[in-house]
């Protein structure tokens, strides 16, 4: 089965109120001064959450976040697909905040990721470059299911703008794109990689 990395326009918003010098609402590192906590932040955020570009059925905010359309989340329900938590967004009746819970395991060897200054304390990179075609494990492929979502193992961009990858089967992709929610533009096929 094959799989594919989903293309993520930007929705031209922020869930997050964050600016790169001044964090103060924010549980940050107090060396490297990354937000420790920022998954845990969606529902705090959700009520003043707006989306300014709607034309998509799957996009992202500028700080690392996914939405998809109701009608995504239709066929969601309707083909009983897995591995998403859909978060209603109260200023955007017609959109969810998703989040993957199933995560895949990228091979950071084969495909050559930069990884930038790792803080001592937390961790945490201030960046992680080079998702692009990703790399799996053909051993990590052959766990993964025909009908669930997945999510990388890391978190690619800069500082508070990092985001996971997203991927889904062949089965998925082409439901997606059966009824033009997607087409193969937005989609590039992971390279099984054996070990």
């Amino acid at each position: 089965m094959k799989y594919f990395f989903f293309q993520i326009y930007h929705n031209d918003s922020y869930l997050l109120e964050v600016d790169k010098v001044d964090r103060y609402k924010y549980v940050t590192c107090d060396i490297c001064n990354m937000i420790l906590n920022k998954r845990s932040l969606i529902e705090a955020h959700l009520p003043f959450y707006r989306i300014k570009r709607k034309k998509y059925h799957l996009s992202g905010s500028y700080d690392g976040f996914n939405v998809v359309s109701q009608k995504f989340k239709e066929l969601y329900d309707t083909y009983k697909w897995d591995g998403l938590v859909f978060y209603p967004i109260p200023k955007n009746k017609d959109f969810y905040l998703i989040e993957c819970t199933e995560i895949v395991v990228i091979n950071k060897t084969k495909r050559p990721i930069e990884f930038e200054c790792k803080c001592s304390k937390c961790n945490q990179y201030i960046g992680i470059y080079g998702s692009l075609p990703p790399y799996i494990n053909s051993s990590e492929i052959r766990k993964m299911k025909t009908n669930a979502f997945y999510r990388s193992d890391l978190e690619f961009g800069y500082d508070f703008e990092q985001r996971y990858s997203l991927f889904a089967s062949e089965e998925i992709t082409n439901v997606l794109k059966m009824n033009g929610l997607i087409n193969d533009k937005d989609l590039i096929e992971v390279v099984s990689i054996d070990e």
